[in-house]
């Protein structure tokens, strides 16, 4: 190795070894932080998001004030699965898919009926009883003379799991796929019901 070159490896080393300003500190933070802060919005805008379970709609699967993880990225709706929505008055609603469309519903004596086959709904609590429900509200987005009980395109029938105190399909109609978040997926918190939620 000649001179020059050692000269160059010397100053190489000088350079490595030579800690960084102050500034160069903060920038590298700076960009630390930055980059956190967008890989946690994008993560909770397009792949999961927290929320906090608000009622008792879907005792006994869901109690009030529980916290649980809602999977977006690549959901399509299926029944049976619980949802978290966006209601048009602007909040969160946690609800399970009882009708998807082109399903033929039917409530007869106490028990849900979809495309001629009963509902098997071990979830709900014994004493949950859904009287007085009726299909007549899903007319509000049909046209006159067909069969209210056919769930049109884009659209699905929500319950809470807790028939007797929930506000949901029976109240404000079908929910449009547009206002379906995600799947709920897991139960985080509190620690001691922590799990997966199906």
């Amino acid at each position: 190795m000649d001179v020059g070159n050692k000269i160059n490896s010397l100053r190489k080393t000088d350079e490595e070894k030579r800690k960084p300003t102050v500034m160069e500190e903060v920038v590298s933070w700076v960009k630390t932080i930055v980059g956190t802060l967008i890989a946690v919005l994008l993560i909770t805008t397009f792949v999961f998001r927290t929320v906090e379970v608000q009622g008792n709609s879907m005792n006994p699967t869901l109690v009030h004030g529980e916290r649980i993880i809602v999977w977006q990225l690549f959901y399509s709706p299926m029944f049976s699965d619980i949802i978290v929505l966006e209601h048009t008055d602007g909040n969160l609603h946690v609800k399970r898919i009882l009708g998807t469309p082109g399903d033929h519903v039917d409530y007869i004596e106490g028990q849900m009926i979809v495309n001629g086959e009963l509902v098997d709904e071990p979830y709900i609590a014994p004493e949950v009883s859904t009287n007085g429900f009726t299909f007549e509200n899903l007319c509000q987005i049909r046209n006159h003379g067909e069969d209210c009980r056919v769930i049109p395109d884009g659209y699905f029938l929500v319950l809470g799991d807790n028939r007797n105190r929930s506000g949901d399909s029976r109240e404000y109609g079908l929910v449009h796929e547009s206002q379906i978040m995600g799947r709920v997926t897991l139960r985080f918190l509190p620690f001691s019901a922590f799990g997966i939620v199906n």
